[in-house]
């Protein structure tokens, strides 16, 4: 039997984000692949693509670097007042997909999560500086059958000689879905060894309200490598899967590092089903935790990261780990 094989493809349809190439800012654009094939497996939350795109860094948000309404907003927020920071800003735009562990049954597997696909778009602004770096977010998403994922997993496995899956006539109902969020860095230490290389501890501290997911984080980061003190910024609890205005500017630079989280999660619409309508979910596991591995590398325009996640329970009685690998390329214009 052909080994198991998840496939993602992302539809990707990018307007109106268009702005002024006058200010001496980079613009990025980043493709992010995430899969539990990275490490083997082949279930639970199975694949995600991304494509993002940022620009920065700006000293202020203007109406020349954002588009009309995002601006009118950013003036409302405290990230655009912040003194001393840099800017910028980031879109992201993908399909995510989850699948029960067995792959063949048609009917509904009771003790597992549903089928579940989403398309999701989101834009963040950033505001950081030497030592503490901001991000505010939102998404807006669409889970059920229009989020297009049946068929691009059946697509997938078909051209790559895998197995069916049978059971997408299982999935959570069409839902439009969305989630505001904030995450802070703080660089907590700085161990230079040689020249530009050395270690750094950074803090990392986020949370966010909406009905894809509700929680409060907290958790820290260790690396080691190269110009680490212009790079912190970048250093989020997922870092690649949306790239950061930052980026541009670390032509000649890597780092490891190792990423620990904590957090309680309120809800999470890939376990709790349907959030307006009755759908199948399964006990949320509110107390979770995860780790992430990884290394990055910048040269020249090019940036490339690879990263493995483990990840504790997300539902009660949970019988296969949720953990994945994530290839991310970025490239500066």
């Amino acid at each position: 039997m052909a080994a198991k094989i998840r496939f993602g493809v992302a539809v990707i349809i990018v307007a109106n984000l268009a702005v002024s190439q006058s200010e001496a800012a980079n613009d990025i654009a980043n493709l992010t692949v995430e899969n539990d094939l990275f490490i083997g497996k082949d279930n639970g939350y199975t694949n995600g693509a991304y494509l993002s795109w940022a620009h920065g860094p700006v000293p202020d948000f203007t109406p020349d670097n954002l588009p009309t309404w995002l601006y009118n907003l950013s003036k409302l927020l405290p990230i655009s007042t912040m003194p001393d920071k840099q800017r910028g800003v980031s879109y992201l735009i993908g399909q995510s997909m989850q699948t029960p562990s067995d792959l063949s049954e048609k009917e509904l597997i009771v003790e597992d999560p549903p089928y579940l696909g989403m398309l999701i778009w989101q834009t963040s602004l950033h505001a950081y500086g030497q030592q503490v770096a901001d991000t505010l977010s939102l998404s807006l998403g669409l889970v059920g059958p229009a989020a297009g994922a049946e068929a691009t997993q059946k697509l997938g496995h078909k051209l790559l000689d895998s197995e069916e899956p049978k059971g997408w006539s299982n999935q959570i109902h069409n839902e439009p879905c969305f989630r505001i969020s904030t995450e802070r860095l703080w660089r907590l230490a700085d161990m230079p060894v040689h020249g530009n290389f050395g270690f750094d501890v950074i803090g990392i501290g986020s949370a966010g309200v909406g009905t894809i997911k509700s929680n409060v984080a907290t958790g820290f980061s260790i690396r080691f490598g190269r110009d680490l003190e212009r790079s912190f910024p970048t250093a989020t609890m997922l870092p690649g899967r949306e790239v950061h205005p930052l980026a541009g500017e670390l032509a000649h630079s890597w780092r490891v590092f190792f990423n620990v989280l904590g957090e309680y999660v309120a809800n999470d619409i890939t376990i709790d089903g349907n959030t307006f309508r009755d759908s199948h979910s399964v006990p949320l596991q509110h107390w979770q935790a995860q780790a992430a591995l990884g290394a990055a590398l910048n040269l020249q325009q090019w940036a490339f990261m690879l990263s493995f996640v483990k990840a504790s329970d997300r539902y009660e009685n949970q019988r296969e780990g949720g953990d994945f690998g994530a290839l991310s390329i970025s490239y500066t214009f």
